[in-house]
């Protein structure tokens, strides 16, 4: 993990570290990251983004200038100003070629016949400067265009004037990121159940005929046929190296999935369900660990403070 943890924030977590300290340490096959998150996350939203036209995600942001450059700062709106500004930009937009679309969940995707910007998601550049995201390739001064033109609609729009008014920081741009075609469905899904707060995930569960389930009010997940739980927390974390939100998001995985999900290895519960095995992947490249109710016999392995399982690098965690 970048950055250095402050001291004694990182708290104890008795279910991960039961089952770091008691589970099998083994290369596990993890699920293939979804790419192409604007087709999927149309597709979880109830969506049909076809094999031709190439779809993104969108978000409203704030562009601030400093010396250092531009930075992204996301900002929160409400309903009112998202249909506002849904409204103007999609004329804008139409007349380039390119559909605005905003759902029901309150999330916006763009959609063209020609291959749109892959930028990463907001979550992974929030707080840094924008320049190495900048379009590239062949059709990047028309894109860089189009966002020109979209940020000077922007620039007084009356949203725009309520929000300074109020003291809240402009909503200056559009920030597209998971530009491509719906891809194909995956050869080898061995997952019959997919939860997770990222549509993209849930487009490939759709994609592949698995049940789907937005984590929000599904926690504890019942134990049930191979289920995937992909939760983007932490990684959201590392890549803005923000170490406090780490910390939080290790603590919710504790206490929403972590914990609930050894209770059910151990024992049935009130539907007679019980898991047969967990595994906690970290992503390609990097061992898993693997606990059933055998390594859950294993006592003599002591759980150690989760603090102790985290990467050092030089004189940082």
């Amino acid at each position: 993990m970048p950055g250095r943890l402050p001291a004694g924030v990182l708290a104890r977590q008795p279910a991960l570290e039961t089952w770091l300290a008691r589970g099998r340490h083994a290369a596990l096959e993890p699920s293939p990251v979804p790419e192409a998150a604007g087709a999927l996350g149309w597709l979880a939203d109830g969506g049909e983004p076809g094999c031709d036209d190439y779809w993104s995600r969108a978000q409203p942001v704030h562009l601030r200038p400093e010396a250092a450059g531009v930075r992204l700062v996301p900002v929160a709106m409400n309903e009112f100003e998202a249909a506002r500004l849904e409204t103007d930009l999609a004329d804008l937009l139409a007349g380039r070629g390119v559909q605005l679309h905003r759902t029901s969940a309150g999330r916006w995707y763009l959609q063209s016949r020609d291959p749109l910007p892959d930028r990463p998601a907001p979550e992974q550049v929030g707080g840094r400067t924008i320049d190495a995201y900048l379009p590239r390739g062949r059709d990047a001064l028309s894109w860089a265009t189009l966002f020109n033109e979209v940020e000077m609609a922007l620039c007084d729009h009356p949203v725009n004037r309520d929000r300074e008014d109020r003291g809240e920081p402009p909503i200056n741009a559009l920030w597209a990121w998971g530009s491509g075609r719906c891809p194909t469905v995956p050869d080898a899904f061995p997952w019959q159940r997919v939860f997770s707060d990222d549509p993209a995930w849930l487009g490939l569960g759709v994609l592949a005929g698995a049940e789907v389930g937005d984590l929000a009010g599904a926690t504890p997940i019942p134990p049930g046929p191979a289920t995937l739980v992909a939760v983007p927390w932490a990684e959201q974390a590392l890549a803005v190296d923000d170490g406090a939100a780490w910390i939080d998001a290790v603590a919710a995985v504790e206490r929403a999935f972590a914990a609930p999900a050894l209770t059910a290895l151990r024992e049935a519960g009130a539907q007679g369900a019980r898991w047969d095995a967990l595994e906690l992947c970290f992503g390609p490249g990097r061992p898993g660990v693997t606990v059933g109710r055998r390594e859950l016999r294993r006592f003599w392995r002591r759980a150690r403070p989760i603090a102790s399982w985290v990467e050092e690098r030089g004189g940082d965690a």
